[in-house]
């Protein structure tokens, strides 16, 4: 494989938490300097209530900027060379998984949710790899699905359905050069 694939993280999708966030902290805002406009019967003495919302407030409006900052980055979500596969837009893992690792893909729909799996022979490698706290939920994807690695579309520029296809094919291609 001599091409690179590289999908970038899709910025409309990502401005969703971020609108929450500063429409959040606009209430919390309204709550803390106009108390009344959220409730009627609000006493105006009711500091505790005052200052929950400006607490509130501030964090909403702290989290959006965090955000607002990753989304101006322009960090490429998925990459695919021959090396293997390169995913940053997991929660999860965000790292490469080796060609050699891999053994197989698997498309899965939980309800909505759908979930390109890649099967691999060496779970607890990926699942020790993994950030420190998402290990107990790489642990249970690998009971569930019997692979800890799972990747997602939703946060990629491309639909479910063309990223399987891309993955799938790239992994044929991949297992016909190490089969030679």
């Amino acid at each position: 494989m001599n091409n690179n694939i590289e999908i970038p993280l899709s910025k409309g999708k990502a401005s969703i938490p971020i609108i929450f966030l500063l429409i959040m902290s606009t209430i919390g805002f309204i709550g803390y300097f106009s108390p009344e406009t959220l409730f009627s019967e609000m006493d105006e003495k009711d500091d505790n209530f005052g200052i929950f919302t400006l607490i509130a407030a501030i964090v909403m409006l702290a989290l959006a900027a965090f955000q607002s900052v990753k989304w101006f980055r322009n960090k490429t979500g998925l990459i695919i060379d021959e090396k293997g596969i390169t995913d940053h837009s997991n929660a999860t893992y965000s790292g490469l998984i080796e060609w050699n690792d891999i053994t197989g893909i698997k498309r899965v729909k939980n309800g909505p949710l759908k979930s390109i799996v890649v099967m691999t022979d060496k779970p607890e490698k990926y699942i020790k790899q993994a950030k420190m706290g998402m290990q107990p939920s790489m642990g249970k994807a690998f009971k569930f699905h019997g692979s800890p690695l799972l990747i997602v579309s939703n946060r990629l520029k491309i639909s479910y359905d063309e990223l399987a296809d891309v993955i799938s094919s790239e992994f044929e291609k991949v297992k016909g050069i190490l089969e030679d």
